[in-house]
């Protein structure tokens, strides 16, 4: 083996190597961006059930609430359906804040969803025979 080809074949092996390192790289960045994206997913579906569950929470105490006030009369009579109106307006608000949520996660998966992560696993510039 000339001194020539083996030089050659060396430096064939470290630019296959360098290929290699940089697709792994890419790799490793395109796995971190991949669980960067299913924690974050999963974060906004949490808050929006959380923001269901108190909606629906807040409507039916205000709603059990007035009920109860349709039931009974006295002088602080006036305590009760205010009480039910706040609970129901804060369920409104509630929703208003899920509807708000959910615009966010519909925004959030069409800018980072898995479209993003498709791609090449491999540079074909860098294949080496």
């Amino acid at each position: 083996m000339s001194k020539s080809s083996f030089e050659k074949k060396n430096e064939h092996g470290f630019y296959a190597i360098g290929c290699q390192r940089d697709q792994l790289a890419s790799e490793k960045r395109r796995l971190a961006r991949q669980l960067r994206y299913a924690q974050d997913s999963a974060r906004l579906a949490s808050l929006s059930t959380q923001y269901d569950f108190g909606m629906v929470f807040f409507a039916a105490m205000g709603a059990v609430l007035l009920i109860v006030f349709d039931g009974r009369s006295g002088s602080d009579a006036w305590l009760t359906p205010a009480l039910s109106l706040s609970l129901m307006l804060f369920a409104c608000g509630s929703a208003l804040r899920g509807r708000k949520m959910v615009t966010r996660i519909r925004r959030f998966n069409h800018r980072f969803g898995p479209w993003q992560f498709r791609g090449q696993l491999f540079n074909p510039l860098c294949w080496v025979e």
